[in-house]
């Protein structure tokens, strides 16, 4: 994120009465740091604190905060991280990693951490820095030679899904590396890197017998990250390679082909048309049976686009180039013999416990007892600020028109608000109806409403429903670009959500922190992409298509 140049928009000092609500943030975002490390951190008045906003060559916003203009930690697309500056002095801040000192090459030229270049702590160590870690947790790297942090970033997996990784694909995305621009951000780009021992689990000759120099061909490959976690491990193995020779692959490629027919018949997420790349990672991989890892390097293909081309050759699918260098599955032939014949019994077809299946969102709309409307909810054992549903809004109403005697008994449909409560309500004392009745009382209470989804988000929020809102802007030189906003506001993570339009659409995204007059943080997408995010919200997130506004807003299709 840094590697390249950036500009700084303002450098303003923080005031006093500012400086307390940066401090509570600071705990809120780092819970292992203790009461002593911040006040000694904070609590130093005449340690000036300065907030920098700065712009990454890439464009997107970063808030750096500095103390006697040394940068300490800065705030990235929501995520609070520390420096490596920091880390000197507050090692215990976050998890760390350990890698090669030879890796730290690949670092500085801006490359992330990968899986096959981790030292792993040894088996069984009882590491609580290693119990499982969440995806996108904010952590560190060292090297095997000191302790000291080199790099920040944020986990590309959860620690569980590493050990499942089979040692390949990333382990953190970094954002900050020692020596980058972030470091010269005020001018203090000469500190050195201090000397520190080895991590303490990491003697020096386990280290050279367990992982010898990058590059040597007796180096077996890297070993699996140990975690100890907590996964029922019985019921669900970590998936092996297939050992078998690689002048051999026909068992790969048959499972290769396993996968790929699986994928078109069972996929219960598939939707045409999409990228070849997206149908390799998205669809063939989850249904890879236990035990084998498909490892497409293996195969006598080698890679995804020769296999899909011989699949489309044989008539199977069809690949069309939807823009200029990019191509998609368009369609599958359902005629296939080869698609008719391939069968899987039910109880062998894949599960897929991702998120993407467990997630149901629901939209309840609910409010909150004020004073005016106390007396009817007050019998039934509520008190003023409870929240309820509008089905125990209607009982209440109702039980309370019936002990009063109000329902009108020459017509039932009507209610005489003879109560002190329906009168101020009503704001009437002829007769009105039921539905008015039930109306006037939800307008007399506070609006609120909670968002649920199957992925364990619960948010309460005050007001009225905010919906998703896609719109379509112009940007310079006549380029379409489509805004979304309140994505957060359903519990989905924004973050993610602009990858998977990143990769599903190929344009560039970038988010913005809470516009003025927004709720929260507003994603651009390159192009007028609102097809694509609706049917992302609705398939994917299963968000209430009543909560989506803007697909009016899609491009026309051409007659």
């Amino acid at each position: 994120m840094f590697k390249k140049p950036v500009r700084i928009k303002s450098n303003n000092q923080v005031k006093g009465s500012e400086r307390k609500a940066i401090k509570d943030l600071f705990c809120k975002n780092f819970a292992n740091v203790t009461e002593e490390q911040i006040n000694a951190l904070f609590n130093n008045k005449k340690e000036a604190l300065n907030c920098i906003k700065l712009t990454t060559h890439s464009n997107e916003i970063v808030q750096v905060y500095t103390i006697q203009k040394q940068p300490l930690f800065f705030s990235v697309q929501g995520k609070m991280l520390p420096t490596v500056f920091l880390l000197w002095r507050l090692p215990n801040l976050v998890a760390s990693f350990t890698t090669h000192p030879q890796v730290m090459s690949f670092i500085s030229s801006g490359a992330d951490l990968m899986l096959a270049g981790l030292v792993t702590p040894p088996p069984h160590s009882g590491l609580p820095r290693y119990n499982s870690l969440p995806q996108s947790s904010p952590v560190y790297v060292n090297l095997s030679s000191s302790s000291a942090a080199v790099a920040v970033g944020l986990t590309a997996l959860s620690s569980y899904d590493m050990e499942r990784a089979g040692g390949r694909g990333k382990c953190v995305l970094l954002y900050h590396f020692y020596g980058d621009h972030l470091c010269s951000v005020e001018g203090n780009s000469n500190i050195p890197i201090p000397k520190l021992p080895p991590p303490e689990w990491l003697s020096l000759n386990d280290y050279q017998a367990d992982f010898p120099a990058l590059g040597d061909n007796s180096a077996d490959a890297p070993k699996l990250l140990e975690v100890n976690s907590n996964e029922n491990p019985q019921e669900d193995p970590i998936p092996a390679v297939i050992e078998e020779d690689p002048d051999q692959p026909e068992a790969m490629d048959e499972l290769l082909n396993y996968c790929f027919l699986a994928a078109l018949k069972y996929s219960k997420s598939l939707a045409l048309p999409v990228l070849i790349s997206n149908f390799f990672k998205l669809q063939m991989l989850p249904m890879c049976p236990p035990g084998p890892t498909l490892d497409i390097k293996r195969t006598s293909h080698k890679k995804v686009k020769p296999f899909l081309d011989a699949m489309a050759k044989s008539g199977l699918i069809t690949i069309q180039e939807i823009r200029k260098g990019v191509e998609a599955v368009t369609d599958i032939n359902k005629t296939h013999p080869k698609f008719n014949e391939f069968y899987i019994k039910p109880e062998d077809r894949p599960r897929l416990d991702s998120d993407d299946a467990k997630r149901q969102t629901v939209v309840t709309e609910s409010y909150a007892i004020t004073h005016n409307v106390l007396p009817i909810f007050q019998p039934a054992g509520y008190h003023k600020g409870d929240i309820l549903e509008v089905p125990n809004i209607r009982k209440c109403v109702t039980e309370h028109v019936k002990q009063n005697n109000c329902q009108v008994s020459t017509n039932p449909k009507l209610v005489h608000p003879t109560t002190a409560v329906l009168k101020t309500v009503c704001k009437t004392e002829n007769p009105v109806s039921w539905e008015e009745v039930f109306e006037k009382v939800c307008e007399s209470m506070k609006s609120c409403f909670k968002v649920s989804s199957g992925n364990d988000f619960s948010q309460l929020n005050k007001g009225k429903v905010s919906p998703i809102y896609m719109s379509v802007s112009t940007r310079s030189g006549n380029k379409k670009v489509t805004l979304v906003d309140n994505l957060e506001v359903f519990g989905v993570n924004i973050q993610e959500f602009a990858k998977e339009c990143q990769h599903g659409v190929a344009a560039s995204t970038s988010i913005t922190p809470t516009p003025p007059g927004k709720k929260c943080d507003q994603l651009l997408v390159q192009g007028n992409q609102v097809i694509f995010i609706h049917n992302l919200l609705v398939d994917k997130y299963k968000i209430p298509k009543q909560y989506i506004r803007g697909l009016e807003l899609a491009p026309k299709k051409r007659k």
